[in-house]
């Protein structure tokens, strides 16, 4: 399904306080507009390509757009770098050039490509200058190469220029040759997925000339260019790096069947940390994915020392948000050492190709090293590669941060109570028997059980040397003094340092742990529960409220839910808050939560089906982080989860389980939209076939009737004196039944189809049952004559709450199918008596019976359906001369009809068969009372 691309203008122009957010209802109004006018299908992107500034990208760029627009295209100039070269802006005369949005940053006038612009514009080409361009604060997205893939997915192509060093998979080659790393990249992805690529080259030696030229930068930057970036040897090393990755990407593009082992490609696993070096390892891993054609996934390893670090936090967030932007599958598991994690993952998903960060193992006890050496030896069957971190702070800083010593005062309150409680109970224990073994041990022991209440490794410090000091002091002799005289304390002193350092810091981290599996575990239990529950919702809006309820559970956040609805102006329902339970959010928080520009960046989720909002690079000043929940075709709702500046708590663990729970809702409610579908496909398929059939049996069945009356009306009109009373009196009754056949036949059509469309309303009231046979009998086939009828009531003041109506109708319906299956001379019995219900309720039961051949069993199931005929009436008789054909017409809607009413009626009816032969019809009204007059007496209910 196409989707639906819509603009929204959303943002702050950061800067003076005066700036304000845009009107929220003109955003609404465009969205309107824009998707009225969406066009279908993706636009292309061109890429003019280069080495470095000033081979002439741009002039490129602009000359394609001249020959296009002389060739017929709609094409304007949507951004151009303002450069000072004179041939190069002489090309923009003569194009359409869209205004620039202006904005103010820091006090500073800044122009930015008008995103919103080009969409209300919608040309068919749009230049767009610079692709790696950072936007300001204040634009939609925060970068420019958003802007493009925005503008594509609206039908526009784009011609956009960049250079080799703003590729993000050549970010650490480049900054190894220039030693200037880029601070403004593009996803590898976005260049390979280019329509088109056209390399711009020139020769090192000429695009030196023209820099000393002046054509390049000002004359005063000049020299500081040639001295460091635009050296001979750095431009010689750029211009090939630019010419190998242009055709490298030829290969990465080529299907799969035209490179040889793609199919088979080698996956990689990487291991992603948040030391500053994990961009480079990230790169390093993706490139050998590429190079392999597999697939990159990359692993967090997420340690309790590391939850509460806010700089390993925030760095492992910037390492996974890269590699998400390189095409990896994030996988995070729990664990104090990544080591084996790696290897059972590896193992398990056949990974033989593992990348990770050289020198970053923590020093400890019991020989734990560098992670890639023993990666080697819990993996040997796997290649791991280790790449080296770019500088030794970025080691240093990791090791401080994964130390988890993080001083507080209610740990060093704990350690001195601690040694102190150990004190007094050890000064007990030595006043009834001075044995220092036993000291030793109530120092462990309660240094141990104080440790599982600790926050941090002070405590297991502080405890180890304060039970140190006061086992010397107390216990050592001489007491009371900080000598030792025996030969063994120093040893004593060393094992109780480091016996109470090791216990304390064991179940220090214990407790970590057990504190992150609990509520790991309590997260995969609840994302189970999730998909029960998603699988066992029957409508939309119950999987969204399940969804809903489920991510509160979870990341125990308010949730705002939109859902899809093409009627409503901006494509969405009004939104629906849930909050956290217990915390009284109230009104007005869900009127914050629900504002009007937190609904247009939902609007502009739902026509984009990609995240937007708070911690995305797009419409980030909101306070909610928007998802779609889709499938592969569309769009079913947005979830809003709000994301305050504090979301330490919010890592690749809780980001993975959102996306799983809401891709899960997305395939369930695509599965409901299916089942609809299909229902209605079936019912449309029921229709066609009832209107198939029902055209079928009209032109057989009404053809003979009226061939009938005519053929008789006619020998009546041309022939009618020659005829005796006698044969004119058959003639007429003849035309009498067949017209009284038809009308019968249209009765029928007509009650069925108002009882089909709901037209019909039950209009019960106690009626006397005799009474309703009575009026039954009276209108049966004029064939009833040759059969015996016999009517048995079991009480004349019998009376059923029925629509009167309507039960004749049943009643007249099933003695004439009694009659058109017998033979003449048969008997049909019609009764009625009282009986019960299994719930003990009064009813009144109806039963018409006849004795003719009966319904084979292969037929019963079938005799109440739309337009079927039985077979022959049965064994044994044929019909008589002067019965055949249409003696037993009919369209098969009588006891079709017969059920509708009776369930109508809350009622059904019952086949069985009679004995010894024939068949019986029952069913069952509920019991009416019989009201009293004032005099005493009862009347029935006059029809």
């Amino acid at each position: 399904m196409e989707r639906k691309e819509v603009a929204v203008a959303l943002g702050r122009d950061n800067g003076e306080a005066a700036e304000a957010r845009r009107d929220p209802e003109a955003i609404l109004h465009r969205l309107r507009e824009e998707e009225a006018a969406a066009p279908t299908g993706r636009g292309k992107l061109k890429v003019f390509f280069g080495y470095a500034a000033g081979v002439g990208k741009t002039y490129a760029m602009l000359s394609e757009a001249h020959r296009a627009q002389e060739a017929g295209a709609d094409i304007v100039v949507g951004y151009v770098e303002p450069h000072t070269r004179a041939d190069t802006l002489a090309l923009v005369e003569g194009l359409e050039v869209l205004p620039c949005r202006e904005l103010s940053h820091r006090g500073i006038a800044l122009r930015e490509f008008d995103l919103d612009g080009a969409l209300a514009r919608r040309p068919q080409i749009v230049l767009v200058d610079e692709l790696a361009h950072s936007n300001a604060p204040g634009c939609r997205h925060r970068k420019r190469y958003q802007d493009v893939e925005e503008l594509l997915r609206a039908g526009i192509d784009v011609y956009t220029t960049v250079n080799v060093q703003h590729l993000e998979g050549l970010n650490d080659k480049i900054a190894a040759i220039t030693a200037v790393a880029p601070s403004e990249r593009i996803p590898d992805r976005i260049f390979d997925a280019a329509d088109s690529v056209e390399l711009v080259d020139l020769e090192p030696a000429d695009l030196i000339e023209r820099l000393q030229a002046g054509k390049i930068y000002a004359p005063e930057r000049v020299g500081t260019a040639l001295a460091h970036f635009f050296s001979r040897t750095n431009l010689v090393a750029l211009r090939e790096v630019a010419l190998r990755r242009a055709a490298d990407r030829l290969t990465r593009n080529a299907p799969a069947s035209a490179v040889p082992h793609a199919a088979g490609g080698e996956d990689v696993l990487v291991l992603v940390s948040g030391e500053d070096a994990a961009a480079r390892v990230i790169r390093t891993a993706a490139a050998l994915a590429e190079a392999a054609h597999g697939t990159l996934t990359a692993l967090v390893v997420e340690s309790p020392e590391e939850a509460a670090a806010p700089d390993e936090v925030e760095g492992r967030k910037r390492a996974v948000a890269l590699a998400e932007e390189l095409g990896a599958r994030v996988v995070t598991l729990a664990g104090d050492d990544p080591v084996q994690p790696l290897a059972l993952y590896a193992a398990t998903a056949g990974i033989r190709r593992i990348v990770v960060p050289a020198g970053t193992g923590r020093s400890r006890l019991f020989g734990r090293g560098e992670v890639a050496w023993r990666l080697m030896r819990a993996a040997p069957e796997a290649v791991v590669t280790a790449v080296p971190a770019v500088d030794a702070p970025s080691v240093l800083k990791r090791l401080h941060a994964s130390t988890g010593f993080r001083p507080t005062a209610a740990d060093g309150i704990r350690a001195l109570g601690a040694v102190a409680l150990a004190t007094v109970v050890s000064a007990v224990a030595w006043a009834v028997s001075p044995a220092t073994s036993v000291v030793l041990m109530v120092y462990l022991l309660v240094a141990l059980l104080v440790a599982t209440r600790a926050d941090g490794f002070l405590y297991a410090v502080l405890a180890a040397l304060g039970s140190v000091v006061a086992y010397n002091f107390f216990f050592t002799a001489p007491r009371f003094t900080f000598h030792a005289y025996g030969l063994s304390a120093p040893v004593i002193f060393a094992f109780l340092l480091m016996g109470t350092l090791a216990a304390s810091s064991l179940a220090i981290r214990l407790k970590r742990q057990a504190a992150q599996a609990a509520r790991r575990s309590y997260r995969t239990e609840v994302l189970l529960e999730s998909s029960r529950k998603l699988q066992a919702a029957s409508t939309l809006d119950g999987c969204l409220e399940t969804a809903a309820a489920q991510v509160v559970k979870i990341l125990d956040r308010p949730v705002v839910i939109y859902r899809a609805d093409d009627l409503a102006p901006s494509g969405l329902a009004a939104p629906r808050v849930f909050d956290v339970p217990g915390t009284g959010g109230g009104d007005a928080e869900a009127a914050a939560l629900t504002a009007p520009g937190e609904r247009a960046v939902a609007a502009w989720v739902a026509a984009n089906g990609e995240p937007a909002g708070a911690t995305t690079d797009t419409l980030r000043e909101t306070r909610c982080l928007y998802l779609p929940i889709r499938s592969a075709e569309r769009v079913f709702a947005v979830a809003g989860l709000v994301m305050e500046r504090d979301s330490g708590d919010f890592g690749s663990f809780e980001r993975n389980l959102l996306a799983a729970l809401l891709d899960e809702c997305g395939q369930q409610a695509q599965a409901l939209v299916l089942a609809r579908d299909r229902r209605n496909l079936s019912v449309k398929a029921e229709k066609e076939a009832l209107r198939s059939n029902l055209l079928r049996a009209i032109s057989h069945d009404l053809r003979t009737p009226l061939t009938s009356i005519s053929g008789d009306a006619d020998v009546l009109l041309t022939a009618g004196d020659a005829l005796d009373g006698a044969q004119r009196r058959r003639l007429a009754s003849d035309i009498y039944e067949d017209a009284t056949w038809l009308i019968d036949l249209v009765e029928n059509l007509l009650s069925v189809t108002r009882l089909d469309d709901g037209a019909v309303e039950v209009a019960r009231a106690p009626e006397l049952v005799a009474d309703v046979l009575d009026d039954a009998l009276r209108h049966v086939s004029r064939a009833a004559a040759d059969r015996a009828i016999a009517v048995e009531v079991e009480d004349e003041l019998l009376m059923a709450s029925m629509d009167g109506r309507l039960i004749v109708q049943v009643v007249v319906n099933l003695v004439n199918n009694a009659v058109a299956y017998t033979p003449p001379g048969s008997t049909i019995r019609v009764t009625a008596a009282r009986q019960r219900s299994a719930a003990g309720e009064p009813l009144v039961a109806v039963a018409v019976a006849d004795d003719g051949p009966g319904i084979p069993d292969g037929e019963k199931a079938r005799v109440f359906e739309l337009f079927y005929h039985g077979t022959a009436a049965g064994e044994g008789w044929s019909a008589a001369p002067g019965e055949g054909g249409d003696s037993r017409r009919g369209m098969g809607l009588g006891l079709s009809l017969c059920r509708s009413i009776l369930r109508a009626h809350g009622s059904d009816i019952i086949l069985a068969d009679a004995v010894p032969h024939g068949c019986v019809f029952s069913f069952t009204l509920p019991e009416a009372a019989v009201p009293m007059m004032e005099g005493g007496g009862s009347y029935g209910s006059s029809r």
